[in-house]
């Protein structure tokens, strides 16, 4: 055999893989290749955006809720049974998310968490009304959580004033007992 320099090594290697890459190289080109199929360009037909395009109705439910935001208490009770009245007649989708919002309103004497989100609950076939009742539901339950916190600081706050009450009867108590001391001691 014949030997040769470990300097030489790398390169014969590299003659060996150039010569393995060149030889499979020749083989894909040798091998028959397909006629390209011609196809007839056809313009492509109008499609609609991928893009979320709103609703008319979630426009008219924005411009709905700034209407009832600049309603009094009494004008507010006036909406709402108008509005529970069309969604009855109507059973609509608009109707349905228009008496939801009214549910939800903070402050407002009607408030109905419950009743909102069972109206939000149903679905539609119209994408963005689903949208905007799944928004509406994060709304509705991160108001729940809100409230249930605010509850638990006022509990708590109650608390602590009747231990603060508690410790000031005390101290109070401990003030009148000194005052009595002094008394006594002063005349024997």
């Amino acid at each position: 055999m014949f030997q040769t320099h470990p300097a030489e090594r790398p390169d014969r290697f590299m003659k060996f893989t150039i010569l393995i890459v060149l030889a499979a190289l020749a083989a894909c080109s040798a091998a028959p290749q397909k006629q390209p199929v011609v196809q007839a360009i056809r313009e492509p037909q109008c499609t609609p955006a991928m893009e979320p395009v709103p609703s008319r109705d979630i426009d008219s439910l924005m411009q709905y809720y700034d209407h009832l935001s600049g309603l009094s208490n009494e004008a507010l009770g006036l909406e709402k049974e108008k509005t529970s009245l069309e969604f009855s007649r109507s059973g609509s989708d608009l109707d349905r998310m228009k008496l939801a919002l009214i549910f939800w309103l903070p402050d407002t004497p009607f408030r109905d968490r419950r009743a909102a989100l069972d109206l939000l609950r149903r679905g539609s076939g119209d994408k963005a009304m689903d949208s905007f009742a799944r928004l509406m539901k994060v709304m509705v339950a991160e108001q729940q959580d809100s409230d249930n916190a605010q509850q638990a600081l006022e509990q708590l706050l109650a608390k602590e004033r009747k231990h603060a009450e508690a410790l000031q009867n005390k101290i109070d108590a401990v003030k009148k007992m000194e005052k009595n001391l002094l008394i006594h001691k002063g005349n024997p």
